[in-house]
């Protein structure tokens, strides 16, 4: 069952939502909306925050403050509201998605999935395919195909198409791809990126191989 974190500025929402995500097959957990929030060592697959018209600007400061946390950078973040918040001026763009009650079970659902479009996860309802064109790759089984032919990746060569793929149109530099995609144990240098950026490319012809951007004395980027 995945875990869905929730943060309730508003109980009642809270406890409306978190009902729901249980119906949806989630294992809801209500988490203090006040102080810091603590790193994730086991990031869920979703985070809700609900709030009402009173307490809207701590919302959005923990939408702020979600948003901070690396490993949250690939879950869907949904904001919850009623009638009055929507009126609060500002911040309803804090998340990947806007709820706005009343709701029904199929629209939250709904709602979910668009998250997970936002974030580059597609799929009929399957946040584990990432599609890019007639590039796909499924999260779960390490598969990617190329207009429905599959392409062989070693394991490192995978997870750096994977990272890259799932973080469109933002420059990570050498280091930060080597701490993100081999770990901080890696004692390897920044050459290992590169060589294992020209093999991606290889494998991936000439169409999408060029959405790998190199960004002179920084890094790379993947261009949806």
């Amino acid at each position: 069952m995945s875990d869905a974190w929730i943060f309730p500025c508003d109980v009642a929402l809270g406890d409306a939502v978190a009902s729901d995500l249980a119906e949806l097959g989630y294992s809801p957990h209500r988490l203090p909306v006040d102080g810091e929030i603590a790193a994730a060592a086991r990031p869920p697959a979703l985070v809700v925050v609900a709030s009402g018209a009173r307490r809207r600007a701590r919302a959005s400061e923990l939408c702020v403050a979600l948003r901070a946390q690396e490993a949250l950078i690939e879950v869907p973040l949904l904001v919850v509201l009623d009638d009055e918040a929507l009126t609060v001026e500002g911040g309803h763009g804090d998340g990947d998605e806007l709820v706005l009650a009343p709701w029904t079970v199929a629209e939250l659902r709904a709602r979910i999935a668009r998250a997970g479009h936002r974030l580059g996860l597609t799929g009929d309802g399957d946040v584990d395919l990432v599609r890019v064109g007639g590039l796909e790759i499924n999260l779960a089984t390490y598969q990617v195909t190329i207009d429905g032919t599959p392409v062989d990746f070693t394991y490192m060569e995978y997870e750096l198409l994977r990272f890259l793929v799932t973080h469109p149109n933002r420059v990570f530099s050498r280091e930060a791809l080597l701490s993100r995609v081999w770990g901080y144990d890696f004692y390897g240098g920044t050459r290992t990126v590169d060589v294992h950026v020209r093999r991606v490319r290889a494998k991936l012809g000439a169409e999408h191989a060029a959405r790998i951007r190199t960004v002179r004395s920084v890094g790379y980027r993947f261009e949806r």
